[in-house]
């Protein structure tokens, strides 16, 4: 349990540009881990180090990094920001017992801020704020901490705020201890000094707050506040206490990029979040007793592993990116994913450093490590002994939204093309692929027209392959006119039986994005479950691929009302195929509306540029939902149709010249204007 105690496995998470990569790079170097600072600009950071993430100065995967401060283990992932990217961000949020949430000191909450963070509400993870970037004009510790408060219906507590002196970030006050601390240029701590006078005042009204906050959650912190007898001491475990609870989330200021308060963070960091000891236990399915149970950190039991991650590595190939919550795996054992039910030998055990891999003879419960060797392994699978009866509880990715046609120049390289798309696609779940139902060619799905980009580039970078790819096309949707009901009689035969199976059912249209909902009529007693669940699996089918256009339905409710059968050898294949036919004649009888996805957009502009960005967005059918100024800019937020924002990232560059900036992510879908 003592080694457990000394581990943290933790992730940074934020919207795009408020400092992650940066912050984590900081950490790298303050932590002895790294021997100089890498820089986002410079493509010399240690967790982006993708080619595409180096020329883009953006995160597209997640990466895993170890070092060590004050006798701890960190185990950190840095996630991307961008929204076409949040798939990385879930996943790895399944395996982190905590979170450090980065904002822009400047923009405070912004989209993707809100998105992560319901992520992690999903999880229940417990969470640090971290307000970065106090040094630019414009920045607002305490309009950050508010939003906090309102977006994100969080509560907040500073533990550490800026000091100024004319405008300029010049230190950090620990309200723990009421100390002011200064930093040398590498972000080392320079040394400690007493609070200035004019600071004073502002420095006891935070604590003030801070002893407030938490004796609401804290009876011994409240009995030690009335006899005087308040340590820093008992205000540490009192913060560390309500952050694991979730009672509140530790705020701390800083600014990563001029190396200022970063040490206060990782301090914060051990002294805060979980262990794995600690961590809130999560859900898993026991397949013996068939019912949910709680998995917690158990050192001493056989091993329980959960893949999170796969990446293709040209030396090692498939690497394999797990949590260990149960026991000890060593190097050469052999291991069983309870999916396939196939047993697997691990090659090696990796701890990750960006790109870089330290092998180990064994790793133990809490560990975060790559294993080498599972060639039938994909992300979601739980590895644990022969016998065992647990499944982690799986992962689920969103549809894409564009798609993408896709294929090699050169026919010599077609099987290079497939084993490519392939590769990516085990890499990345939110990657699809299909073909075209008239012409046969290749379509790649995907989040966005940037993830499309980043699988083109990785294909020509990674794998040689010169590609051509068509303009995106949006991903449809189909939903029923109007309500209607239809019996129809099915005679076929199949494997020389001839059945006749006569089924009726029924279809009303519900409101947009509640998704489908079928339920069965037919009495449980009369009707075996291997017969009602054929008869949902042909209804679900025909949904997959709606009459209008051949794309799927959504926002409706089916009923099966009635259904007679021949009791014959293959009545479960007739009845599904009874449920697809009827299902889909009465769609093509009632009619059907296409539905295109629509986005939200959220523009960044000097405001003298606003006139125009609204007037891009008008052009392109978008509405205006809301604008909002902040420190001589303004945030135009709106909606519009996906297809009428492909190449939207090269407008807005033009009508702002260049000084716009723009986030985008799936809103709704709605009727396609005609």
């Amino acid at each position: 349990m003592q080694i457990g105690k000394k581990i943290r496995n933790f992730g940074f998470i934020a919207h795009i540009d408020a400092g992650k990569t940066t912050t984590t790079e900081r950490v790298l170097f303050l932590t002895g881990s790294n021997y100089r600072i890498g820089e986002v600009d410079e493509g010399t950071t240690t967790t982006d180090w993708m080619l595409e993430e180096k020329e883009r100065g953006i995160t597209i995967v997640s990466a895993a990094v170890s070092c060590q401060w004050n006798g701890h283990q960190l185990h950190i992932i840095d996630t991307p920001g961008h929204v076409d990217f949040i798939a990385e961000v879930h996943r790895s949020l399944r395996v982190l017992d905590g979170v450090v949430v980065v904002f822009c000191g400047v923009s405070g909450v912004q989209t993707q801020s809100e998105a992560v963070w319901k992520e992690a509400d999903k999880f229940k993870i417990p969470r640090i704020a971290y307000i970065n970037k106090l040094d630019r004009i414009g920045a607002d510790f305490d309009n950050a901490v508010n939003e906090i408060q309102i977006k994100l219906k969080a509560n907040p507590l500073p533990i550490t705020v800026p000091v100024y002196e004319e405008d300029s970030l010049i230190a950090i006050v620990d309200l723990i201890n009421m100390q002011c601390w200064t930093f040398l240029e590498d972000g080392k701590i320079d040394q400690s000094q007493p609070i200035p006078d004019s600071f004073q005042e502002k420095a006891s009204h935070y604590r003030e707050n801070l002893i407030n906050i938490l004796t609401e959650n804290d009876d011994s912190l409240l009995e030690a506040v009335l006899e005087e007898k308040v340590t820093s001491e008992l205000l540490q475990k009192s913060i560390r206490q309500g952050a694991i609870n979730l009672k509140f989330i530790p705020v701390l200021a800083g600014s990563s990029f001029k190396n200022i308060g970063v040490p206060l963070l990782i301090d914060a960091i051990v002294d805060f979040l979980p262990s794995p000891i600690e961590a809130p236990a999560i859900e898993a399915y026991h397949h013996q007793k068939e019912q949910s149970v709680l998995v917690k950190y158990q050192p001493e039991d056989p091993p329980l592993l959960y893949v999170f991650k796969l990446q293709f590595n040209k030396e090692m190939g498939p690497l394999s990116f797990a949590r260990i919550y149960h026991g000890t795996i060593k190097t050469g054992m052999t291991i069983h994913n309870i999916r396939s039910k196939k047993e697997e030998r691990i090659l090696s055990i990796l701890k990750i450093y960006g790109d870089k891999f330290e092998r180990l003879d064994q790793a133990e419960a809490g560990d975060i490590v790559i294993l080498v060797g599972m060639k039938e392994t994909t992300t979601g699978d739980t590895l644990g002994i022969i016998n065992n009866k647990l499944s982690l509880e799986n992962l689920y990715f969103p549809e894409p939204v564009i798609f993408m046609k896709v294929e090699p120049r050169n026919a010599v390289d077609q099987n290079k093309f497939i084993t490519a798309r392939q590769n990516l696609m085990l890499e990345d779940p939110t990657l699809t692929y299909k073909e075209d139902n008239e012409t046969g060619e290749t379509l790649i799905g995907g989040m966005g027209e940037l993830h499309l980009e980043i699988f083109l580039e990785r294909v020509k970078s990674e794998y040689k392959i010169d590609i051509n790819s068509g303009n995106p096309q949006v991903a449809h949707r189909e939903t029923p006119k109007d309500l209607g009901q239809l019996t129809h009689l099915f005679e076929s035969k199949i494997g020389g039986n001839t059945n006749h199976v006569e089924i009726d059912i029924s279809i009303e249209p519900k409101e947009r994005n509640s998704g489908v909902n079928l339920q069965s009529n037919l009495s449980a007693k009369q009707y075996t479950q291997d017969i009602i669940e054929s008869a949902k699996k042909g209804i679900y089918n025909a949904l997959i691929s709606g009459p209008e256009g051949a794309y799927p339905v959504i926002d409706c409710s089916i009923s099966i009302n009635d259904l007679t059968f021949d009791d014959a050898k293959n009545a479960v294949l007739a009845v599904e195929a009874a449920a697809s036919i009827c299902t889909t004649n009465l769609l093509r009888q009632i009619g059907m509306d296409l539905l295109e996805p629509l986005m939200r957009l959220e523009i960044t502009q000097p405001e003298s540029f606003t006139g125009a960005v609204i007037g891009d967005l008008q052009s392109r059918n978008g509405i205006i939902l809301d604008i909002i100024k902040k420190h001589e800019q303004d945030l135009v937020i709106a909606k519009a149709p996906l297809k009428n924002l492909f190449g939207y990232a090269t407008g807005l560059r033009s009508i702002t010249q260049g000084k716009g900036n723009f986030t985008m992510k799936f809103f709704e879908y709605d009727k396609v204007d005609t």
